[in-house]
């Protein structure tokens, strides 16, 4: 679809014809509220992006403010979010049992919901939301996912919207 895509019209040139996609016809076809809040990239600096990083997904300080450098923004490189994602995993997976102590009930309770948010960036960053560089994933979505609870607060189809014709 993304190559029927003309960003001067903002419709999809289809054999059929031109069709334009409105905020309705997302949150219909995708099941995704259309009212909500919305993010924009002014709302993210780099100083932020490394305490969503550390906060959020559990980084060493170091390893966030290098990757925040390395990318020249709030991003982080899909291969370190997927390995972040695969260690929180694994010790998730590790820490599951009936039998734990309250130190290793208390580190589940805290990974088991970074490790959530690690899959859904992935998801967002990687998949929905993915842009031109597709090596690195904009801890914008992050803002979004922080709060588990909340997630059903933002625009997800004003999103989609905004990402389909900026790209």
């Amino acid at each position: 679809m993304v190559e029927r895509w003309h960003q001067e019209t903002n419709n999809f040139h289809l054999p059929i014809g031109e069709m334009t996609i409105t905020l309705d016809d997302a949150a219909c076809l995708l099941g995704i509220p259309v009212a909500g809040w919305l993010i924009q990239e002014d709302d993210l600096d780099q100083d932020h992006g490394v305490d969503l990083m550390v906060t959020h997904l559990l980084f060493p300080v170091e390893e966030a403010v290098q990757q925040v450098s390395d990318n020249s923004g709030a991003c982080v490189t899909y291969t370190t979010l997927k390995e972040r994602y695969e260690h929180l995993l694994n010790k998730c997976i590790h820490l599951m049992g009936e039998d734990l102590s309250e130190e290793e009930e208390e580190e589940l309770s805290r990974i088991r919901p970074t490790c959530v948010k690690a899959f859904l960036l992935l998801l967002l960053g990687y998949t929905f939301f993915a842009g031109k560089n597709s090596k690195t994933i904009s801890l914008l979505w992050m803002l979004a996912i922080r709060n588990l609870d909340d997630i059903d607060t933002w625009s997800w189809a004003g999103w989609d919207l905004l990402s389909c014709t900026s790209n």
